[in-house]
């Protein structure tokens, strides 16, 4: 995956579905979602890269664990989450690190190493809670193989996932692919370790067969309760785990101080925000945490991570290298756009067989490090998210050319897609990212989605954006997916002539229950006769004022002396469905659901 392009081919890809769902027949409104998609920050905003340098590794050779094993040095982070949660004496403790730095690792060794010391004892020694089913099953996984290929822990630790509803052929032992998923297993021989989600944790408290996996459990069994993903547990949600938490150290008799709690996230914050997420951990579990408690990423400063290596391409893009990648970017194959890429970027470029190969992505690799634009790109990210722009508007002092280039983000997207391609080998020879660079695409929602009442030149924005002066303007838009009839949709009030919208919420209330004040007023050119159809009434709209008047009263509006534009309203404005779930019918083709109020809500 590289994701600086799949970013752009998103947007392409949101924007054709925006065309699609609202398809525009009627001449005055077509263009004007294209426009909308167009401008900046009407539908996208520009995507926020970030290229992650690699996590620092602990110095330390030392083995910490008897039943663990590893072939790897841990991250400092993880030494330091090892540091405080191993042993009898373990300390409370926040792991706030970014996506693929080994969170579940750092908690899952000490529980790991806990549970071996205290083999052959009975009862649920650890509780591990995940807001999802799917992460949860994910994860155990990744535990039964940790405790298969460790002659220690097999045979004396278990494992246990008890997320609700009934599994065929639910494993009653534990294997190298899975941990016990059987229900009357675990009530028979509770595991040392229970995997589980907060509302089933629940009825483990208040069902009393479920409750029966507590039988082995003394006041000092219970050693650890984990909590992954802690920031998704916030309002509601965190109050009903916080209860459930104090519920069963209340059943379990828990003396205060004795529980080692761990909350993981990669969204916690940092070290500046170390207090408050000190104090919402507290108030989740009802224990306390040290100051010291939440441990952040450790990463390798850039002049630590190119040091050693000498620069020695200077290689950049022409500008037909980038209007050829310009080309290649929306193709599915992305090999041909990797081979462009390395074409204009590197010196001695990659073979189609090379670019593909382990080999040559390592190559890639170290080609990378010695190339003069790496070090400067890395640089100007300087490990937080940037825009495109802001990375151009840098560099552009450096490299000039960039201002000679249609489009130079498309040249940015390029190189990162190849940091993106490139690989390293780790020491069992297995491959790992290079570096892993994220893209973060930001799409507004369309609700409360206005179009300018306009003859000629129809633009959408949200109600958000505009002032009391600019909204007078501006009014919903209905569009027929079925025929692509697009009108603008308002209500008259009792004795005005005026669409004018003072109250939104009003509207939308009138709209979505199909009431009997709403109006659709479609443009039409000057030259379109509306005259002869009977279910159509002719009129004069003013783009101005928004007054609806007869067109014989001629092309000036009688209130506002503005030049009024020619369109028209069905005589009666049709519904459909119950007296609950009434629609609209579309006024021009009479489909039964094919009209709609224009925008997009997320769910």
């Amino acid at each position: 995956m590289l994701p600086s392009v799949l970013a752009k081919q998103m947007r392409v890809a949101l924007g054709d579905y925006l065309k699609a769902t609202f398809p525009m027949t009627n001449p005055v409104f077509q263009g004007s979602i294209e426009r909308l998609i167009e401008t900046p920050g009407g539908l996208f905003h520009e995507p926020y890269i970030n290229v992650r340098l690699p996590f620092r590794i602990a110095e330390t050779e030392e083995s910490r664990f008897q039943a663990v094993k590893s072939d790897y040095k841990p991250y400092v982070h993880q030494q330091l989450a090892y540091d405080r949660l191993l042993g009898e004496d373990g300390r409370s403790t926040l792991v706030a690190t970014g996506t693929g730095s080994g969170k579940t690792e750092c908690f899952l060794y000490p529980v790991l190493e806990y549970c071996y010391a205290h083999r052959g004892e009975p009862g649920i020694k650890a509780l591990i809670i995940y807001p999802m089913n799917a992460l949860a099953s994910d994860q155990a996984k990744r535990i039964s193989k940790l405790i298969y290929n460790s002659p220690e822990l097999k045979d004396n630790v278990t494992a246990g996932i008890y997320v609700g509803g009934k599994q065929e052929n639910a494993s009653k032992t534990m294997t190298e692919h899975e941990i016990i998923t059987d229900h009357e297993t675990m009530i028979a021989s509770p595991p040392d370790i229970l995997l589980t989600n907060y509302k089933m944790l629940d009825y483990l408290l208040v069902r009393p067969k479920d409750a029966q996996l507590w039988k082995g459990n003394q006041p000092e069994t219970l050693k650890y309760i984990v909590v992954d993903e802690l920031h998704t547990f916030d309002g509601a949600q965190g109050t009903d785990l916080a209860c459930l938490l104090r519920r069963l150290k209340s059943r379990l008799y828990t003396q205060p101080g004795h529980l080692c709690c761990v909350g993981t996230s990669a969204t916690l914050g940092d070290e500046n925000s170390g207090t408050l997420i000190k104090d919402y951990a507290e108030k989740i579990f009802g224990e306390p945490f040290e100051t010291d408690s939440v441990i952040t990423e450790d990463r390798l400063s850039t002049q630590e991570f190119f040091a050693g290596h000498e620069i020695v391409d200077y290689t950049f893009p022409t500008v037909e290298d980038a209007e050829d990648l310009e080309s290649f970017i929306g193709e599915e194959n992305k090999t041909t756009f990797l081979l462009k890429a390395g074409e204009s970027w590197l010196q001695e470029p990659l073979t189609e067989q090379e670019i593909l190969s382990d080999d040559g992505r390592v190559a890639l690799a170290n080609t990378l490090m010695g190339h003069h634009f790496m070090l400067s790109i890395m640089e100007v990210i300087d490990g937080g998210f940037i825009q495109p722009k802001e990375i151009i508007e840098v560099l552009t002092e450096k490299y000039v050319q960039l201002v000679e280039f249609n489009d130079p983000s498309i040249t940015i997207d390029s190189f990162l897609a190849l940091i993106s391609h490139a690989r390293t080998r780790d020491i069992k020879g297995n491959l790992r990212p290079f570096l892993h660079v994220q893209a973060q695409v930001w799409i507004r929602e369309l609700r409360r989605l206005l179009a300018k009442v306009s003859p000629d030149n129809i633009s959408f924005a949200l109600a958000s954006d505009l002032n009391d002066e600019q909204a007078k303007h501006y009014l919903p838009a209905v569009n027929c997916r079925d025929c692509g009839e697009t009108g603008w949709v308002s209500y008259r009030a009792e004795d005005a002539g005026s669409l004018l919208i003072k109250d939104l919420d009003k509207f939308y209330n009138l709209y979505f229950r199909a009431d009997g004040k709403v109006e659709m007023i479609f443009p039409c050119g000057e030259n379109e006769d509306e005259s002869s159809n009977p279910f159509r009434i002719k009129l004069r709209f003013c783009p101005n004022c928004l007054q609806v008047q007869s067109p014989d009263k001629g092309a000036e509006c009688t209130s506002c002396k503005k030049t009024t534009m020619l369109a028209w309203r069905p005589v009666q404005l049709d519904t459909t469905g119950s007296s609950r779930r009434k629609s609209y019918v579309c006024p021009s083709c009479g489909s039964a659901g094919g009209i709609s109020i224009m925008g997009l809500q997320a769910v």
